[in-house]
Parts: C-alpha cells; structure tokens; sequence
C-alpha cells in the first residue's frame, strides 16, 4: 500500500472552514506543489454551508450531501460527483463542465447559468454489483423542479435524465444526448436543442413554447400543450366551486383541473378547499390566503407560487415542485374534527 497514496474522508460532517483549508492543499495538488493533496470525501455532509467561489476543480467527492448549499460561482471542473445531493441548492454561475455527476440529484436547485458541458449525468452503476443487481434501476440525474434558466448542458450526456417539474429558460442542450429523457410537467421557453439526440424523449406532457415545439417536432416526437383556462373561466369554475362547497356538494360544481395550467394566475383569497388539482401547473400561481383544506394538489408543479398566509389543512402536496414557494404564516396541520391533515410540505 502506497503511504503517500492520497486519503479519502469518509462520513464526516465538514465546516466551510475545513472545506477552504482542504481545498488550498488541493489547490496545491493541481500545481504540482510540495505537501498537496488532492480532494478526496465518500459520503460527506456539506449541506447549508456557503462554498461560493471556491475551487473544487478535478476534486472527488461521492456521494456528498450538499443539500442547500450555496455554490454561486464555485467551480467543479472535471469533478467526480457520483450521486452527491445538490437539493434546494443556490448553484447560479457554477462551473461543472465535464464532470462526472452520474446519479447526482438536483431537486429544486436553482442554477441559472451554470455551466454542465460535456458533464456526465447519466445513471449511476457505481451501487449496483452482483449477479442479481438490478442494472435498469441504477439512478440517472434528476432535475426533478429545478430553475434551468440560461443553464448549458452543451454535450452532456443526459440520457434517462428526470427534468420533471423544471423551469427552463434558453437552456442550451445542442449536442446533447437527450435519449430516454423526462420532461414531465416542466415549462420549456426559448430551449437550444440543435444536434441533440434526442429519441425516446419525453415532451409529451411538457408546457413549451412555439420555438421548442418546432424543435421537437422537427424530431418526430409528439409534444404537449396542457390545457389552459382563461381568468374569466377560471373565476366561473371558482363560483361553481364555492357553490358545492357551501351547499356540501348539493349544488354546484367540485373544481377537478387535472393536469391543466394554471401557471401565473392569480388565486389569491379563493376558495379552494376539496378541489382537485393533481398535476396542475401552478407555477408562480398567487395563492396567498387562499382556502386550501383539503385540496388534492398531488404532483402539481408550485414553483415560485405564493401560498403565504394560505389555509392548507388537510391539504396534500405528495410529489409536488416546491422550488421557490412562499409558505409565509401558512396554516398547516389537521382539519379540527377530522383525520386528514397536511402532507408533503418541506420546511
């Protein structure tokens, strides 16, 4: 055994002090310097610590938490980030270019122009070994509701990627290879797809503009449009609603969307209680001191809504995009007299 052979930190739970000090000697190690060693951690908490602007440029580090992180402007070039956790992160300007980030997982993340070209995020094997290994589980990279505005993935490897929920805004995939990919419920404005491969991908149930959908199309893969409602039918739908509501489902109509988009709009004060609304596009929705009791909001995309001061008793938010959401003096828990009480809401 080599005793000069670098030492890999297992377990810990690091301080952004000791992240600065280990990487100046990493720094060390990329210059050929006396005393340098490079980055090594295996399953490390980093999360909520501040590492903007830092270089951790080749560093490996898998299987790290950097749950909530901040990382703005911090460089991970050529870094090995096998299924690290970047969830609820602020990573704006990072640089990730051509690392290895297979099965790393980016739920809610917000990396407006970070930079992931020629990055590696398809699934990650590493975990599966044995003869009855499940090779088709290995997790691949999951953006599952995360801010993508002006993001390059330019020649990443994304195949069996999850971009469910996301927001994506001029992202730049050209060249990319897209095969297999999800972008269920995600809202797609302005994308780059020139020279993408991109069979099997899933835009069927995608919100896009008509500059996305050409590309789409002009690729032969079919791309939706979920339905969209008016202000003014809206607000009959909402009358029809509170009409079942007040009459215990005697008159009037139960408000059941399903899927539709609602993105924008403003629900504030409305009554809401027992509507269903699974799947619904609700993103930057105003739903301040709406009545939520009980309203079936399973799946749904909420990023960046405002459901401050709202009523969401009994409500549930099972699976729901929360990237963003103003849950401000929010009333949550059981319905006095009943059993239901809120599901699915993150702190």
């Amino acid at each position: 055994m080599d005793p000069q052979a670098p030492k890999v930190l297992k377990k810990l739970t690091l301080n952004a002090g000791a992240l600065r000090r280990l990487a100046d000697v990493h720094r060390n190690w990329r210059l050929g310097r006396v005393n340098g060693q490079r980055m090594m951690l295996s399953e490390c908490n980093l999360s909520q610590l501040d590492l903007s602007h830092m270089d951790f440029t080749d560093a490996y580090m898998v299987r790290c938490n950097f749950e909530r992180s901040t990382l703005r402007g911090t460089s991970f070039r050529g870094a090995i980030l096998t299924g690290s956790v970047f969830d609820e992160a602020d990573m704006t300007g990072a640089n990730f270019e051509r690392a290895d980030m297979r099965g790393a997982v980016f739920h809610g993340s917000d990396m407006t122009r970070t930079a992931l070209a020629a990055a590696d995020l398809r699934q990650d094997f590493s975990q599966r070994t044995g003869k009855d290994a499940n090779w088709d589980e290995a997790p691949a990279c999951r953006f599952r509701g995360a801010k993508l505005a002006q993001t390059v993935f330019k020649d990443a490897k994304l195949v069996s990627v999850d971009f469910s929920g996301a927001y994506m805004l001029e992202t730049d995939f050209s060249g990319a290879d897209l095969r297999r990919s999800n972008f269920a419920a995600a809202e797609l404005q302005a994308i780059r797809l020139t020279q993408a491969e991109l069979e099997s991908a899933d835009f069927s149930h995608a919100s896009v503009d008509q500059s996305t959908r050409d590309q789409v199309r002009a690729a032969q893969l079919p791309v939706g449009s979920a339905p969209r409602l008016s202000q003014d039918e809206v607000q009959e739908r909402l009358g029809q609603h509170a009409r079942w509501v007040a009459s215990l489902g005697q008159t009037g109509q139960r408000l059941e969307l399903e899927g539709f988009d609602l993105s924008g709009l403003d629900l504030s004060r409305t009554n809401l209680a027992a509507a269903r609304l699974v799947g619904c596009r609700l993103a930057r929705a105003n739903l301040k001191r709406a009545w939520l009791l009980a309203t079936d909001l399973k799946g749904a995309n909420l990023s960046d809504a405002d459901v401050s001061e709202a009523d969401l008793r009994g409500a549930d938010l099972s699976d729901t995009h929360q990237r963003g959401l103003e849950t401000r003096e929010a009333k949550t828990g059981a319905i006095p007299g009943l059993t239901i009480t809120t599901k699915g809401l993150r702190g």
